[in-house]
C-alpha cells in the first residue's frame, strides 16, 4: 500500500526572530502510512537549529506505539515544546499533546482520552499476548496523563474507561491544558467520519463538524477556471473550451483504509449482536471494501436467524467462519437435527429365540404338516369328519 504522510514539519521564524520548528499532525497517526521512525528523523533535523517546537494537532488518533515514539522524541527535545490543539486531539493524538511544556486550546477545540483499542487475529495465545500488550500500553498512557494533569491513576482509569471528551475549559480545569485561546473555525481531518465511528460517545459538536465538512467536500470545482491575472498585466485572450466529451456519471470508488474498514466491521457487528463473528468477517472479506463487508455482515445476520430458529445460536460463529450461506446452514442443521432423532422403523423385528421369525412375544403358528398328521387316524387314514 502506498505510504501516506500524516504530518508536516517546517522551519519557521517567530515574531521575536527565533527559529521555530512547526509540526502539523492533521490526519490519523501512523496506520498504513509513513512510520514514527521517519517522523522522528525529520523532527531531529528540523529541531537541531530551532529554539522552540510547536506541535499543531487536529487528529482522531491512530497507532499508539507511533504516538509513544513521537511523545518521547518531543520530551527529549532540549528546547521549549508548545502543543496547540487546533481542532480535535483524540485517542493517540492526545498522548502526543501531553509532550508539550505548554498546551494551548482554542475555546471550541476538543480533547479525548480512552483505553487503547485494537483489532486482533490469531490463536488464543496470540490474543492473550495482544491483551497483555494493550495493558502495558495503557500503563504508559496513564503515566503521560498523570505527569501532565497530576491526577491519580484511579481518576485517570475512570476517565479512560468512560471515553472522556473535554472542551478546552474542561481540559484546563482537569490539568490537561494550560491556556485557552479565542475560538477558531475547526476543520475535519481526512476520513474523519469513518474514524469517529470507532468512538462510543463523540460529542454532537464534533459530529456536526464532520457532517458539515462532508457536504462541503462533496462539491466539485469547475475544471475550466483559470487563475486570475497578476496586477498590471494584460489579461490573456479568452479561450473557448471545446465541448466536453460525455462523462460517465458513475462516481469513482475510493478505497478506504483497512483500519477504517476494520473499525466498521467491529462497530457494525457489535450493533447487530454479532461480535463473535467480527474476526471471521475481517478474514473472509480481507477488508476489500465496505460493500463486501456489509454483504458479509448481512449474511451473518441471516445465519444467526437460522441458528436461532433451530435453537442452536451457539453455532452461528462457526458457520460464519466456515464461509457458509444461509441455505448451506439450513442443510447442515437439518442433518444435525435428524441424526439426533431415534430411528423409526415400522416393520416388526424378530425377537430373541424366535426361530421362525415370529414377532417378539408371539407364539409360532401351526405348520401345515402338523395339521395334516392330526387329521389322520392311527392306521394312516384320514379321520372322518
Amino acid at each position: 500500500m502506498k505510504n501516506r504522510k500524516w504530518w508536516d514539519i517546517k522551519a519557521l521564524t517567530n515574531a521575536q526572530g527565533s527559529a521555530v520548528a512547526e509540526i502539523r499532525i492533521y490526519d490519523e497517526i501512523g496506520f498504513w502510512g509513513t512510520d514514527a521512525k521517519t517522523f522522528v528523523s525529520q523532527l531531529d533535523k528540523a529541531a537541531a537549529s530551532a529554539a522552540e517546537v510547536v506541535v499543531a494537532i487536529n487528529s482522531p488518533g491512530g497507532d499508539v506505539f507511533d504516538a509513544f515514539a513521537i511523545y518521547n522524541a518531543l520530551r527529549r527535545y532540549a528546547g521549549r515544546v508548545t502543543a496547540r490543539i487546533d481542532g480535535v486531539a483524540a485517542s493517540a493524538a492526545s498522548l502526543v499533546a501531553m509532550a508539550g511544556d505548554r498546551i494551548v486550546m482554542p475555546e471550541n477545540a476538543m480533547l479525548m482520552i480512552h483505553n487503547p483499542w485494537t483489532v486482533a487475529l490469531g490463536t488464543a495465545s496470540d490474543l492473550r499476548a495482544t491483551a497483555d500488550s494493550m495493558d502495558k500500553a495503557r500503563d504508559g498512557i496513564l503515566a503521560a496523563y498523570r505527569n501532565k494533569s497530576g491526577k491519580t491513576d484511579e481518576e485517570l482509569t475512570a476517565m479512560l474507561d468512560a471515553e472522556t471528551w473535554m472542551t478546552a475549559a474542561e481540559a484546563k480545569e482537569a490539568g490537561f491544558a494550560d491556556e485557552i485561546e479565542a475560538p477558531v473555525k475547526l476543520a475535519a481531518t481526512a476520513r474523519a467520519a469513518d474514524l469517529l465511528a470507532r468512538f462510543q460517545s463523540a460529542p454532537s459538536s464534533v459530529q456536526a463538524l464532520v457532517d458539515d465538512t462532508s457536504e462541503t467536500t462533496a462539491e466539485t470545482v469547475p475544471t475550466n477556471q483559470t487563475e486570475p491575472a497578476a496586477p498590471g498585466l494584460n489579461p490573456p485572450p479568452a479561450v473557448v473550451p471545446p465541448s466536453p466529451a460525455p462523462q460517465d456519471p458513475s462516481p469513482v470508488a475510493v478505497r478506504e483504509e483497512p483500519g477504517v474498514l476494520a473499525a466498521h466491521v467491529f462497530n457494525a457487528c457489535r450493533a447487530a449482536n454479532l461480535s463473535a463473528c467480527a474476526e471471521s468477517i475481517v478474514t473472509l472479506t480481507a477488508l476489500k471494501d465496505r460493500a463486501t463487508i456489509d454483504a458479509a455482515i448481512s449474511n451473518a445476520a441471516d445465519i444467526a436467524g437460522v441458528c436461532l430458529a433451530a435453537k442452536l445460536p451457539e453455532l452461528t460463529a462457526q458457520f460464519v467462519g466456515d464461509g457458509l450461506n444461509p441455505d448451506q446452514v439450513r442443510a447442515r442443521l437439518f442433518d444435525r437435527v435428524t441424526q439426533a432423532q431415534p430411528r423409526v422403523n415400522n416393520r416388526q423385528q424378530p425377537g430373541p429365540g424366535d426361530a421362525g421369525g415370529s414377532p417378539h412375544g408371539a407364539k409360532p403358528g401351526p405348520k401345515a404338516s402338523s395339521i395334516y398328521a392330526a387329521r389322520k387316524g392311527g392306521n394312516g387314514h384320514p379321520k372322518s369328519l
